[in-house]
């Protein structure tokens, strides 16, 4: 039996939200090819495979009715004082409903990924940005550095879609862009040129490329002095600051998620002070990549109706930011909530700290295996293959729809907030 195509479908698995996807609904599932990328392809088949007469729904690990589950999960909410919504991977519609919720509990309110998402936050709150946007470096960019990883692991085509195009406005030809990665060397084959032209590589360990930040400020700003003492590679970080200045429009790329070292925020300062030194001389910007598991729209709806971004407490009645003191990870470590409300409607992978030590109420997407440690567990919709959405795009300038490809009769996370919220009534969390 043949199944018709489902065509120009935006993508929901990374920040990129590529939206030329082609899927097809299968006997076994959803199948993803078109543009696909290795990621979504993988991401389809597992969050869109047929269920069949599979459990949906597990109260202590045991498979329930989800209406049994769900009242279950009230009961808890209702007996919990302080209680936690920490993951919140959903699309805007779902946590437009989980702030609903979040708001008559007073929860605290915590993304999977704000650890590194705060990295870029910190440098925006302190002392601002320059950056860009995806079209402005797919029309204008002549010159893309990659600071830390080659993107390309958690964004598959970045290079594709914005680096490796002809038909930009006023950027040179594919061929004729530079790309520059600084950085331990990883596979990097879509930052190769469609002629195979390899990118430029500064070979750096990821725990000196702090100290690389440091010195590109320092370079920028042309304040380093004449001889330097480091083992680092000085000449050919002088020689990237040269072409820089020289570039009609340099754009610096990278993933807040794989700075990981302690206070990486500061090296994001430097990178960005650099950045704004040089553009007293010519054209530069940063392209701080993220938007994966929902996160830009998770926060963006936070921001909405709060004016605060993630770690944000509703407990008083009004938002209480504290960035370190309300991370799931400490809030849990010390025993602070008494509950938590778990999502991840993209990613099975995405999955509880396994240091709770309170209730955990997990709403999770197709794929995820049954959670011993959840009192409750909900298979919930995936924006874009279960359920319709909206997701921002990794530079938060573009809000793109999402399409429902196939019909699991499963309950999104707004609908399953609401149906929460209405259950507890006066309640108090």
């Amino acid at each position: 039996m043949s199944h018709p195509k489902l065509v120009d479908r935006a993508c929901p698995f990374c920040g990129l939200a590529c939206d030329d996807l082609t899927l097809a609904v299968e006997a076994d599932g959803v199948t993803a090819s078109g543009g696909a990328c290795a990621l979504a392809r993988s991401a389809y088949a597992q969050v869109g495979a047929t269920l069949g007469s599979a459990p949906r729904a597990w109260i202590a690990g045991q498979p329930a009715a989800p209406d049994e589950a769900l009242a279950e999960a009230g009961r808890l909410l209702a007996a919990a004082h302080a209680p936690l919504f920490g993951g919140l991977a959903t699309d805007v519609i779902g946590m437009r409903g989980v702030m609903e919720l979040a708001d008559h509990c007073g929860a605290v309110l915590d993304h999977m990924n704000a650890e590194g998402k705060l990295r870029n936050l910190r440098t925006v709150q302190d002392q601002g940005w320059i950056s860009t946007t995806l079209s402005e470096v797919r029309n204008r960019a002549d010159l893309v550095v990659c600071f830390g990883s080659p993107i390309a692991a958690r964004f598959p085509r970045f290079f594709e879609r914005c680096v490796w195009v002809d038909e930009a406005m006023f950027a040179p030809a594919a061929e004729d862009r530079q790309v520059v990665c600084i950085g331990p060397r990883t596979e990097h084959a879509a930052a190769v040129s469609p002629g195979g032209r390899e990118p430029d590589w500064i070979e750096v360990p990821l725990e000196r490329l702090a100290e690389v930040a440091a010195l590109l400020r320092g370079l920028a700003a042309r304040s380093l002095p004449a001889r330097l003492d480091s083992d680092l590679p000085v000449a050919a970080l002088a020689a990237l600051m040269e072409r820089l200045r020289a570039a009609r429009y340099g754009v610096v790329v990278w993933a807040a998620a794989d700075l990981d070292w302690p206070q990486a925020d500061l090296s994001v300062q430097a990178l960005t002070a650099a950045i704004s030194t040089l553009n007293a001389e010519t054209r530069c910007a940063a392209m701080p990549l993220g938007g994966s598991d929902g996160d830009f729209s998770a926060d963006a709806v936070l921001l909405w109706q709060t004016g605060y971004p993630f770690r944000t407490s509703l407990a008083s009645g009004t938002g209480r930011y504290d960035p370190v003191g309300l991370s799931t990870d400490v809030l849990l470590r010390q025993q602070d909530v008494d509950l938590l409300l778990w999502i991840s409607s993209f990613d099975p992978a995405r999955r509880p700290p396994a240091e709770a030590r309170c209730p955990v109420l997990a709403l999770t997407c197709v794929g995820t295996p049954v959670l011993p440690g959840a009192a409750v567990q909900i298979c919930v919709a995936t924006p874009g293959v279960d359920a319709p959405g909206y997701l921002f795009r990794a530079d938060k300038v573009v809000t793109l729809p999402l399409r429902a490809s196939i019909d699991r009769q499963l309950p999104g996370v707004g609908e399953l907030a609401r149906r929460l919220l209405a259950g507890l009534g006066e309640a108090a969390c």
